[in-house]
C-alpha cells in the first residue's frame, strides 16, 4: 500500500457515499418543500452546487496533504537493529510509537472533517440566500434538518470505511513491530459502534417524516405524486444502512479471521506469530491479549527448550546444589536446636513445683507447641510456664501458685518465660530468706511482687509482655488471694460444676508501657473439696472439626468448662478429652490446686444444740447479753462440731457489754475460719479500737479498705484511727479519697477542721 493508492482509496468511497447519499438527497428535500420564484430557485440550486463542489474539493485537498504527510512520517521510521546505539533507538521507537498512534486517530479525523464540511456548506448557503434574496424562513428549516440528519450517518460511515481501508498500514514493516500499550489508543468499542450507528441511522427517517409532516402542515410541500419521495427516502436510507452493516461485518469477520489465524499458528507450535491491532474495537483489545499470551507462550517454549538442552547435566548440577543446601541446612538446623537445648535447660529449673501440703494439692500440665529433637531425643520450649512454692506470711503458711504465658511464638515466647521465671525465683528465694517480707499480709505481698516484675519487664520498652494469674492459699483456712494480669479466667470445680473465677479487675499484661498501678487483689474462700483450675489460653485455642466445612477454631468459651466437668476434674483426662475432640494449635499449661479433697465433711449439731441456739438469739433480742453468751458457751461444750461462726455472735455479744479482751479471743478464732468477712473485720477494727490497741485497728483497717476501697464508712472509721496516732498525714490521704469519691462538702469540711 502506497500514499496514492490510499488516497485514492478513501477519496473513491468517501466522497461516491457524500455525493450520492447526503448531498442530493439534502438538496432534493430542500427543493421538494420549499415554494420559490424561478429567479429564487436557480439562486438556492447554484449556493448549493456551488459549496458542495468547493467544499467537496478543499476536502479533497485536506485528505491527500493529511496522507501525504502520514506517508511521509511512516518513511522517516528506521526499523529497529542489533546495530543501533541506544540513544537513537530510543528516539526512533518513541517517533514510530507516535506515528501509529496518528493511524489509530486518523478515522476520527476523517469523521469531524465530513461533519465540519457540512456545517461550512448549510450554514454558508442558508446565510448568503438570506443575504441576497430574502429571509426565507422554510430555507432555515431545511437548513436546520439537513444538519439534523446527514452529519451523524457521514460521521459513522467516514469513520467505519477510514477504519477500514487503513488496516493494510499496520502490516507495514515500519509500524508492525511497534510496541503500544493498550491505553494508549482512542477505544470505540462495539457496543459504542453499534449505538452510535443505530442512532445515525434513526436520524434519518426521523428527520425526514419530521420534515415532510411540517412542511405538508404549512402547505410549503411541493410534492405532487408521494410515491417518488418514499422510493427516494428508502433508497437514501437502505443506501446508508447496507453500508453500515457492510462496513461492521467486514471488520468482525477480518478480527475472526485475524484471530483464528493467530490460533491456528499457536496451535502448529508457530510461536513466532505476531498479531497486531489493527484498530480501537474490541478485536484491536484482544490483539493486546493475544500478544502477551503469545510472549508468555514463547518465554515458557524457550525456557524448556533451554531446559531440555543438556538435562542430565543441569539435573546433576542441582542435585550437588541441593545437597550442598542440605547440609548447610542440616548444620544450622543442629545449631538451632543446640540453642533451643540450652533454653530448654535453662528454663526446667524455673517451672517447678515446690509446694508440698497435707491440704492442698498441686498438680502441673505442661505441653509446649514447639518441640525439636537434639542427639536423638525430643524436648519441648515456649512461653508457658507454671510456678508453686511454700512461703510462709505473718506466720502463716501459705501455698503460692503462678500460671504465666510470655507472648511470642517458640524462642520469643521462651524467652519471656526464662526471664520471668528468673525473676519470681529471686522474688521467691528473698521472700523464704527475709524475714522482712515475712511480715508482709497476703495483699501486700502479691502487690509489690506484681509491680516489681512489671517494672523489670518495662525495660524491654514494650517488646516482652507476660500475661499471669498469680495467687496465695493460707494452707489452714483456705482463703486464696489471687490476681489476674490480661489472662484466662481460673475455674472453680465444686460439686461436679464447673464456673469461671473473675477477678473484680484484670491488669494489664507484665512489661506493658503505661499500665496502672496495681490496688487490689481478689479473694476467694475454698471450701473442703474445692479444685482451682489455672490455665492460659492454650486449652482454649483449640481446633475443631466441623461438618462439611474446614477445621475451625474453637469460638466456645465455656469448652473448657464442660471439659473440666467431663473429666471429673482429672487433670490428664482433661488433655486427653481435648485431644479427643480436636487439636491444640497452641502452649497448653494448666494448674490444678486441691483444697481438702480427702478430708471427711464435718457432721452438724445435733436437735439439741439447735434449740439452745435458738434460746441464745432470743436472749439477745430481749436484751439479756450475759445469759446468751452462757448459753452459747455451753453449746460449744457440749457440741464439738458446732460452726466457728458461734465465734462471731460471742464476739459481738462481749463488745455489747464492753468485755473488749474476750471479744478480741472469739473474733481471732473467728477470722482463721473466715478472713474473707469484711463486715466483721471491720467490726474487729472498731473491738481494737475501743481497746485501744490502734495499730491492730489500722492493720484491719487498712485491709478491709484494700478489698472495698469505695466504702465511706470504712474510709471514715480509719480517718480517725489515724487521728488516734496521731498520723496527719494518713488521715490528709483519706481525706483526699473522701474527695475523689464525692463525699458530701459539709462533713468533708467537719473531718478537715479536726485535723487542725
Amino acid at each position: 500500500m502506497n500514499r496514492k493508492s490510499l488516497f485514492w482509496e478513501l477519496t473513491l468511497k468517501l466522497e461516491a457515499f457524500t455525493h450520492t447519499v447526503p448531498v442530493p438527497f439534502a438538496v432534493y428535500y430542500a427543493i421538494i418543500t420549499q415554494k420559490m420564484e424561478t429567479e429564487k430557485w436557480v439562486i438556492f440550486v447554484a449556493l448549493c452546487l456551488f459549496f458542495a463542489t468547493a467544499i467537496g474539493i478543499l476536502g479533497t485537498i485536506l485528505r491527500y496533504f493529511l496522507i501525504n504527510h502520514l506517508f511521509h512520517q511512516i518513511e522517516r521510521i528506521n526499523i529497529e537493529d542489533q546495530s543501533s546505539n541506544i540513544e537513537f533507538t530510543f528516539q526512533d521507537r518513541d517517533f514510530a510509537k507516535s506515528v501509529k498512534l496518528y493511524i489509530f486517530k486518523y478515522p476520527l479525523i476523517e469523521g469531524i472533517i465530513i461533519v465540519i464540511r457540512w456545517f461550512a456548506g448549510v450554514i454558508p448557503i442558508v446565510t448568503l440566500y438570506t443575504y441576497i434574496v430574502e429571509y426565507t424562513p422554510s430555507v432555515v428549516r431545511s437548513g436546520i434538518f439537513t444538519i439534523a440528519m446527514i452529519p451523524p450517518i457521514s460521521f459513522v460511515t467516514y469513520y467505519f470505511i477510514t477504519e477500514n481501508s487503513l488496516r493494510g498500514l499496520f502490516e507495514l514493516p515500519q509500524i508492525k513491530n511497534v510496541e503500544i500499550k493498550p491505553s494508549d489508543i482512542p477505544k470505540f468499542d462495539y457496543f459504542k459502534r453499534i449505538v452510535l450507528a443505530f442512532f445515525s441511522l434513526a436520524a434519518l427517517p426521523v428527520s425526514v417524516l419530521s420534515y415532510l409532516l411540517y412542511s405538508i402542515a404549512k402547505g410549503e410541500t411541493m410534492v405532487e405524486e408521494p410515491l417518488i419521495p418514499i422510493v427516494i427516502v428508502s433508497c437514501i436510507f437502505v443506501i446508508p444502512l447496507f453500508v453500515c452493516s457492510y462496513i461492521v461485518a467486514k471488520t468482525v469477520k477480518q478480527g475472526l479471521t485475524e484471530t483464528s489465524r493467530s490460533l491456528d499458528e499457536l496451535a502448529k507450535g508457530n510461536f513466532n506469530v505476531v498479531v497486531t491491532p489493527t484498530s480501537g474495537d474490541d478485536f484491536g483489545q484482544q490483539a493486546f491479549y493475544m500478544s502477551n499470551i503469545i510472549q508468555k507462550l514463547r518465554g515458557m517454549y524457550d525456557e524448556i527448550k533451554t531446559l531440555n538442552e543438556g538435562l542430565e547435566e543441569k539435573v546433576n548440577l542441582r542435585t550437588e546444589e541441593l545437597n550442598r543446601s542440605l547440609q548447610e541446612v542440616r548444620k544450622l538446623k543442629f545449631q538451632q536446636d543446640g540453642d533451643y537445648f540450652l533454653t530448654y535447660l535453662l528454663l526446667s529449673p524455673l517451672g517447678i513445683k515446690d509446694a508440698s501440703s497435707k491440704l492442698v494439692s498441686v498438680d502441673f500440665l505442661l505441653k509446649q507447641k514447639k518441640r525439636f529433637e537434639f542427639k536423638e531425643k525430643e524436648y519441648e520450649i515456649g512461653g508457658d510456664i507454671n510456678v508453686s512454692h511454700i512461703i510462709h506470711l505473718q506466720g502463716k503458711k501459705y501455698i503460692l501458685f503462678v500460671n504465666a504465658d510470655a507472648m511470642g511464638k517458640s524462642m520469643q515466647g521462651a524467652g519471656g518465660a526464662l526471664v520471668f521465671g528468673a525473676v519470681f525465683q529471686s522474688i521467691v528465694q528473698r521472700t523464704k530468706n527475709n524475714s522482712n517480707f515475712q511480715d508482709l499480709t497476703p495483699e501486700s505481698w502479691l502487690i509489690s511482687s506484681f509491680q516489681e516484675m512489671h517494672r523489670i519487664f518495662e525495660a524491654f520498652d514494650g517488646t516482652m509482655l507476660v500475661s499471669l494469674v498469680i495467687g496465695l492459699i493460707e494452707e489452714k483456712t483456705g482463703l486464696m488471694h489471687f490476681l489476674n494480669a490480661e489472662h484466662p479466667w481460673m475455674v472453680l470445680y465444686r460439686d461436679g460444676k464447673a464456673s469461671y473465677l473473675q477477678a473484680d479487675a484484670s491488669y494489664r499484661k507484665l512489661g506493658t508501657l503505661g499500665a496502672e498501678p496495681i490496688l487490689l487483689t481478689k479473694e476467694f474462700q475454698l471450701l473442703p473439696g474445692d479444685v482451682i483450675f489455672a490455665g492460659s489460653d492454650g486449652k482454649d485455642d483449640i481446633l475443631l472439626p466441623e461438618e462439611g466445612t474446614d477445621w475451625e477454631i474453637n469460638l466456645d468459651e465455656n469448652f473448657i468448662l464442660k471439659i473440666i466437668e467431663l473429666s471429673k476434674g482429672n487433670l490428664k483426662e482433661i488433655l486427653k478429652s481435648i485431644e479427643e475432640k480436636g487439636e491444640v494449635i497452641d502452649d497448653f499449661s494448666l494448674i490444678r490446686l486441691g483444697y481438702l479433697e480427702e478430708v471427711p465433711q464435718k457432721t452438724g449439731i445435733s436437735s439439741e444444740g439447735k434449740l439452745k441456739f435458738r434460746k441464745a438469739k432470743k436472749l439477745y433480742t430481749k436484751g439479756s447479753f450475759s445469759e446468751s453468751i452462757q448459753v452459747l458457751l455451753d453449746l460449744m461444750e457440749t457440741e464439738p462440731n458446732a460452726s466457728s461462726k458461734l465465734h462471731k455472735d460471742l464476739s459481738k455479744l462481749y463488745y455489747k457489754i464492753g468485755n473488749y479482751s474476750k471479744a478480741q479471743e472469739h473474733l481471732e478464732v473467728y477470722l482463721i475460719s473466715y478472713p474473707e468477712d469484711d463486715e466483721f473485720l471491720y467490726f474487729s477494727s472498731k473491738v481494737f479500737k475501743k481497746s485501744g490497741k490502734f495499730a491492730e485497728a489500722i492493720e484491719l483497717g487498712e485491709k478491709v479498705r484494700n478489698r472495698s476501697p469505695k466504702k465511706i464508712k470504712y474510709l471514715i472509721h480509719l480517718f480517725h484511727l489515724y487521728l488516734k496516732l496521731p498520723d496527719k498525714r494518713k488521715a490528709g490521704e483519706i481525706l483526699s479519697h473522701l474527695a475523689i469519691l464525692k463525699y458530701p462538702k459539709e462533713e468533708l469540711a467537719i473531718l478537715s477542721d479536726s485535723l487542725k
